[in-house]
């Protein structure tokens, strides 16, 4: 599966409310960028943004109140980045 597929995959997740798919969707994508070798520089630097966005997810759901707003312009970006990542940048 592509990158651009597993970021797509991710946001379809977020946008149905389905935690367990979610989670399942996070997980997928970072097995993927940690077992597949990268064809092209190109390739690795979007396995590795997709690895970074995954793991900063996966993170700021354990985020104290102190760190709340941080956490949401993290959440913010992230997501910024895979609608990026699959393609899905409005024009």
């Amino acid at each position: 599966m592509s990158i651009a597929q597993h970021a797509e995959r991710i946001l379809a997740a977020w946008n149905v409310a389905d935690p367990e798919k979610f989670e399942t969707e996070l997980e997928n994508a970072l097995h993927c960028c940690q077992k597949r070798a990268s064809s092209s520089i190109f390739e690795l630097e979007q396995r590795e943004l997709l690895e970074s966005v995954v793991e900063q997810l996966r993170g700021d759901k354990t985020v104290s109140d102190s760190g709340r707003k941080s956490s949401a312009q993290g959440l913010s970006a992230g997501f910024a980045l895979l609608q990026h990542l699959s393609h899905r940048v409005a024009a």
